[in-house]
């Protein structure tokens, strides 16, 4: 068994050494199902209208002003 494990540990040193590493190598970006990007799900999701935006500035402003008393 020890030597079946050193040779296993040995295996993954020489692999080790043997990848070439480029620092060029850009990452590629997961796919998720059905080979949409997760960017562009990101990029295309929903938005917040004027409207949305204006309520949550006042709900903030309330509490803010709720805090400080």
């Amino acid at each position: 068994m020890k030597k079946e494990v050193s040779d296993f540990v040995a295996y993954l040193k020489e692999k080790e050494k043997n990848k070439s590493i480029n620092p060029t190598d850009q990452v590629e970006e997961p796919a998720v199902k059905y080979g949409v990007k997760f960017s562009d799900i990101l990029l295309n999701g929903p938005v917040f209208s004027e409207a949305q935006i204006e309520k949550i500035e006042e709900t903030r402003k309330s509490i803010n002003e709720w805090r400080t008393k």
